[in-house]
């Protein structure tokens, strides 16, 4: 008879948590909310002084041992057990050649990757070493996103490395007392959800268009691809000058800046789009060292009138300052607020520390360990078809993930030259007017025109304005060509739509063949 685990606590699931239990439940095939972290240690490695210390790290923290309990049961609950072992899987692949070895690593995490977490019955987090060579090693840590955020993790690498290293003399660390995850969740069912339902009701009054990238389709491939991009560390160091100058954050600059992108592309003054926060309440104390998911998405919304860049920073971080007080509200509630319910916005955007990657970096740069790492990569999917991540740093790293299925790759490429002239822009000038900031350069628009106008004479002249839709519509079928109060008309409907209006005319013996 199989003994059935001690359980040592049991409580709701944050807001958070349950919309990625519901998303896991409605696609379980997907793979959005799983987390694969990679990694090259270089040096000798005790891997039994790595379990043991990956065996600390689970005993220490409650959500580790935890399951996400949702057949059977009324409302989903977290369920604490006292015990939960996570076995290290050690694999030896010294022996391949360096391509073999390359393509041997790509398929364990594609295949990490596919095997996926059961919520509700399997360890949620699994680690894998393969040994490449004599000292060389390749480290994948992977886990479901619903256990803890980004900066939960930058915490466990760091008390890790420091278990793993006092080990190594024989003892385990003195480390603080953990605060549970428990507290955290007490806090927020105390929060008044009336009041943050009206705040953000009011916030998102008369939101009235959703505010998209241009979509190719609206059919998804499962596909991601990613393009990146750094902004030098000149412009680095004047946006930050540019925050300070308007008593803001680098983050609240960035998101005036893709706001008016936003805004450009749908001609129009008013662009709401998804921001991930961190979600730590400032009140809720010694909560920067608790570990689990405490991150939510909200709506960011960039109205602008007539006023200057500098002022719209300002006034965005005002606004991001209220809504700080409701940033736990569950994003399925806010967006019930709006007209658009969830329409409301179909992109996220993350302004992203990494602290993971900083412990990793201070342990190069100590003697304290007989090895190295490096070619530290975090891989994640969320199930919206574009996300943005900001990674400051000296340099502004900034990384799109696209649906290919959804977006096309050449106008990623031209979002990436609006955000860069658009930036050089705004350095040049914080006070122009919004109205004044234009996607392209002069000469840069000139030249896509130039280039677009070849495209157009390559073709043989249309003989009627109707042919000329229709050539155009095979170009580029959901390209926008009209814009008027009610929305966009894209080649394809104008192309249906004349189509219509010439046989009708024929009809009436107005127009001819």
């Amino acid at each position: 008879m199989v003994q059935q685990p001690e359980i040592q606590d049991i409580y709701p699931l944050s807001f958070m948590q349950e919309g990625m239990l519901f998303h896991s439940l409605l696609d379980q095939e997907s793979r959005a909310y799983f987390e694969q972290a990679s990694f090259t240690i270089n040096g000798s490695l005790d891997t039994e002084r790595f379990q043991k210390s990956l065996d600390a790290l689970i005993e220490r923290y409650d959500i580790f041992r935890t399951a996400f309990i949702h057949k059977n049961v009324v409302k989903p609950r977290q369920v604490v057990l006292k015990e939960r072992q996570i076995r290290l899987q050690f694999v030896d692949i010294s022996h391949l050649d360096e391509a073999a070895k390359e393509t041997f690593v790509d398929h364990f995490k594609h295949d990490d990757k596919k095997k996926g977490f059961d919520l509700q019955t399997d360890p949620l987090m699994r680690v894998s070493i393969l040994k490449r060579a004599h000292e060389q090693y390749h480290c994948i840590w992977s886990h479901h996103h619903i256990l803890m955020d980004g900066w939960c993790f930058g915490i466990v690498m760091k008390e890790f490395l420091a278990i793993y290293k006092a080990l190594g003399k024989g003892q385990l660390p003195d480390f603080e007392p953990v605060q549970p995850f428990s507290k955290y969740i007490k806090w927020l069912m105390r929060q008044d959800r009336k009041e943050a339902e009206a705040f953000w009701k009011t916030r998102l009054v008369d939101v009235k268009q959703t505010a998209s990238l241009p979509k190719t389709s609206s059919s998804s491939k499962g596909k991601l691809e990613q393009m990146a991009f750094t902004i030098s560390k000149e412009q680095t160091e004047r946006l930050r000058k540019l925050a300070l100058k308007a008593d803001a954050t680098l983050n609240t600059v960035f998101q005036a800046l893709w706001g008016i992108i936003l805004q450009k592309i749908n001609r129009c003054d008013d662009a709401v789009f998804g921001s991930v926060i961190s979600g730590r309440p400032s009140d809720l104390e010694d909560v920067e060292k608790m570990v689990g998911l405490f991150i939510n998405t909200i709506p960011v919304r960039v109205k602008s009138g007539p006023e200057s860049f500098l002022t719209l920073v300002s006034r965005l971080q005002q606004e991001s300052l209220k809504a700080e007080a409701y940033s736990y509200y569950p994003l399925y509630d806010i967006q019930a607020q709006s007209t658009l319910k969830h329409e409301l916005f179909d992109h996220i955007v993350v302004f992203e520390n990494i602290p993971a990657q900083r412990e990793i970096e201070s342990l190069n740069q100590a003697d304290a360990f007989d090895f190295t790492v490096d070619h530290f990569d975090m891989e994640e999917v969320t199930n919206y078809g574009c996300s943005i991540k900001i990674i400051p740093g000296s340099s502004l790293y900034i990384r799109i993930n696209f649906d290919i299925g959804l977006y096309d790759p050449a106008m990623m490429k031209k979002i990436e030259l609006y955000l860069r002239h658009i930036i050089g822009s705004v350095i040049a000038d914080p006070n122009q007017q919004i109205a004044q900031i234009a996607l392209l350069g002069e000469e840069t628009a000139k030249k896509m025109l130039y280039e677009f106008n070849q495209t157009e004479l390559a073709a043989p002249l249309a003989p009627t304005l109707h042919s000329f839709f229709t050539r155009r519509a095979a170009l580029s079928p959901n390209m926008p060509a009209l814009r008027f109060s009610g929305g966009i008309l894209t080649y394809r409907e104008l192309d249906q739509y004349t189509n219509q209006l010439a046989i009708r005319l024929r009809k009436k013996g107005v127009a001819k063949e």
